[in-house]
């Protein structure tokens, strides 16, 4: 991490503007770069060795587009993503309209991100100009899961009151397509709304915990948390807010994020008997893994001094079957 950050601290004003204008959806795109985002978007993690790609990932990062996980490896982000996407598919030529001419086919409004890959085919490209004549909005079409134990009806735009107390009862859990969730205008409550509403960073973690009373739970992946954050919304302030993650210093970091884009206070849902896992099921912190201390407010700091002090972080799927759960921290 430290030669990554002195390589980027060399380069002079001018460099970083040149760098920039390379980015610039005006000026055409940099061959070497279109092939590291493609490699970004293809493999999600890549691990580069050439100063040029560790130079130019590194203003990514400043960026969020990618995040830094050591020893020349970057992660991509979900904002990194939708942006690599619509920056590639804006830097090509108008042979989409002949494609389309040919095939006699017309893209639908809502397009899957992935299947317009396909059509593009790598050797097309459609630019930002022609996504608004065809009036084209991508989708990943991602899910959002909901685990209840409260009857409830969902309220949309359309006017629509949708019942979803039965599938809580029979299935468990509520799947809702990602491209319904700006629909959403708010959640009814046939009874008593939740006390509180629990988002889980981990797939494994959602399904296996147990569920506990008057309390709504959200799987909202850290790395993309824009549906949560919507549905969020639709509640009401009133309805407590935690969150449950791995106790790290890098979840941590995008959970007080997450806190933020919500406008609420960051609350970490944990076992009460959290330093007993620490102790037996803890692991020791990278070299390059800090502890966001500024983030965190002066009660979570004292709560968390014993994980902090011993360098150690634990994963939530370990916590997951605890009896006795705080939403204090």
């Amino acid at each position: 991490m430290e030669v990554c950050h002195k390589l980027c601290n060399t380069l002079n004003n001018r460099q970083k503007a040149c760098c920039r204008q390379m980015m610039s959806k005006t000026e055409p795109l940099n061959t070497a770069s279109a092939t590291l985002m493609e490699r970004l978007l293809s493999k999600r993690q890549i691990r580069v060795h050439k100063r040029w790609a560790i130079i130019q990932l590194n203003l990514w990062l400043q960026h969020g587009w990618v995040t830094a996980q050591g020893e020349g490896v970057y992660q991509l982000t979900a904002e990194g993503e939708q942006y690599f996407r619509q920056h590639l598919v804006a830097h090509g030529d108008s042979s989409l309209e002949s494609l389309l001419h040919q095939l006699d086919i017309q893209l639908p409004e809502k397009c899957n991100s992935r299947i317009l890959s396909f059509l593009l085919n790598q050797d097309r490209r459609i630019s930002e100009e022609q996504m608004r004549e065809h009036e084209i909005t991508l989708h990943r079409d991602s899910y959002l899961l909901l685990r209840c134990n409260l009857p409830c009806s969902i309220f949309m735009q359309s006017g629509e009151l949708i019942d979803v107390s039965t599938l809580f009862s029979v299935w468990g859990e509520v799947v809702i397509p990602e491209r319904v969730i700006p629909d959403i205008k708010k959640i009814l409550w046939k009874n008593t709304p939740p006390r509180h509403v629990i988002t889980v960073d981990n797939r494994d973690a959602f399904v296996s915990m147990m569920l506990p009373p008057d309390t709504l739970l959200l799987h909202a992946p850290l790395k993309d948390t824009m549906m949560a954050e919507h549905l969020l919304r639709a509640l009401t302030d009133d309805i407590h807010w935690s969150q449950f993650a791995d106790l790290s210093p890098d979840s941590l970091r995008k959970s007080a994020e997450f806190a933020e884009r919500l406008q609420r206070p960051l609350s970490l849902y944990l076992p009460e008997n959290w330093p007993d896992y620490l102790r037996l099921l803890g692991r020791a912190l990278e070299p390059d893994e800090k502890w966001p201390v500024s983030t965190l407010s002066r009660k979570q700091q004292i709560n968390l001094q014993f994980l902090i002090e011993n360098q150690r972080k634990i994963p939530q799927q370990v916590m997951v079957y605890a009896k006795k759960w705080v939403h204090e921290l």
